[in-house]
């Protein structure tokens, strides 16, 4: 027997719209069937249609339902604590002298490199449940603190046991995050182990596991020719390419993601417009991370009006890490993209669910129309717009998962 319930007693409900770019459906009074875990229909409650009329009814409370918060780019598992790295930089030296120190991203990957995958999963779980109050159903997670074959096995292994606990996630092998210290900088001989030997043994020891490769095109780690190596390596095994690119100088790499039909280029701060042109054009999803910007104090948001106007079906995410975006708060970014990256909340709130699932190459999450998973949030506010307007106010929204 089919389960079957009707959301009833709204305020309004808002969800983008699938098959209309950038466009939200603002519905007030509105009503929500679901059948099976999945939306069945939605509108106003006095257009319900007959055959619901008899159908159990759930009492949503006067508030505002939406489609749950998708995050397309985490750092998730990783060991040890950089406040004191953040202090530093407080003082005024930057993140690149801190990791010409040996800090930065080193600093975690000693910490993560003696970390059990007992201790890997249960600080998982306890981050995975910290996004999930906030409103967060579904992240994409990046191994990249192991920077050799172990350590990146192991953090596969942790995510492999976090989703067969049931938590909605999806993986990406990033053991091209930065240069791995035993290879003393040599960039080329890096290259080549990720993509001959360390991306191979990850997908043959956890097979399914991981969905997504990605690699860190930059300055001082890897070119365009290398990441290019390393994600076509990752195709051929069944991984589609992800770039973190353009992020703290333009290296080609909004380019590089679009020649390789990329599902995202994320941070994109020095994206080129030539660059914006070929996502557009190759359906490449930007991910923008504003939380990392205000993190790391740069004056440099991403061109994300920019992004717009070039085709582009622009997401956000929260980068969370421990060393440029500690942030496990989605609406902090809502706010951002609003406040710094001049979105509308319309916008924001769109990159934030249907788009950011889009770039995962999820149909069935990020918005309420028929098919999806009703993963539905309820807020306790007049308007939704107020999750901005009010800066600072922790609401957490109630949940309706079917």
């Amino acid at each position: 027997m089919s389960d079957r319930r009707v959301l009833v007693n709204l305020r309004g409900l808002l969800t983008p719209d699938p098959t209309r770019t950038w466009a939200v459906d603002r519905i007030p009074d509105a009503a929500l069937a679901l059948e099976d875990g999945r939306v069945a229909w939605l509108g106003r409650r006095a257009d319900l249609p007959a055959a619901w009329t008899d159908t159990d009814r759930v009492d949503g409370g006067g508030a505002w339902a939406s489609p749950g918060f998708v995050d397309p780019h985490t750092h998730l598992l990783f060991a040890g604590n950089r406040s004191g790295e953040f202090n530093r930089r407080l003082q005024g030296v930057s993140y690149q002298d801190i990791a010409s120190e040996g800090g930065g991203i080193r600093e975690t990957v000693r910490a993560t490199r003696g970390a059990t995958l007992e201790e890997l999963v249960a600080s998982g779980e306890s981050r995975l449940q910290a996004f999930r109050e906030r409103g967060v159903v579904h992240l994409e997670c990046k191994t990249g603190y192991g920077l050799e074959l172990e350590a990146e096995s192991r953090l596969t292994a942790a995510y492999a046991e976090l989703k067969r606990s049931g938590w909605s996630l999806d993986v990406t092998l990033l053991p091209a995050h930065d240069l791995t210290p035993e290879f003393g900088g040599d960039a080329e001989a890096n290259a080549q182990a990720v993509a001959g030997a360390w991306l191979p043994e990850l997908v043959r020891r956890h097979p399914g596991v991981a969905r997504f490769c990605d690699v860190f095109v930059e300055a001082g780690v890897f070119n365009v020719d290398q990441g290019r190596r390393i994600l076509e390596a990752g195709q051929r095994l069944g991984l589609t390419p992800r770039v973190h690119a353009d992020e703290l100088s333009w290296t080609g790499g909004a380019e590089l993601a679009a020649e390789l039909g990329a599902a995202s280029a994320d941070h994109l701060m020095f994206c080129s417009e030539e660059g914006m042109k070929a996502m557009a054009a190759a359906d490449v999803t930007p991910v923008l991370l504003p939380g990392t910007t205000l993190f790391l104090g740069m004056r440099d948001w991403a061109p994300a009006r920019k992004l717009i106007e070039s085709g582009c079906r622009v997401a956000l995410a929260t980068d969370f890490n421990p060393g440029s975006c500690p942030c496990l708060d989605p609406l902090t970014i809502l706010r951002l993209g609003c406040l710094q990256l001049r979105m509308t909340f319309e916008e924001a709130f769109t990159a934030m669910t249907l788009h950011a699932a889009r770039s995962l190459r999820h149909g069935d999450l990020g918005h309420l129309h028929p098919g999806a998973r009703a993963e539905v949030l309820l807020w306790d506010v007049e308007e939704l717009l107020e999750l901005v307007y009010w800066v600072g106010e922790p609401y957490r929204p109630r949940f309706l998962s079917a």
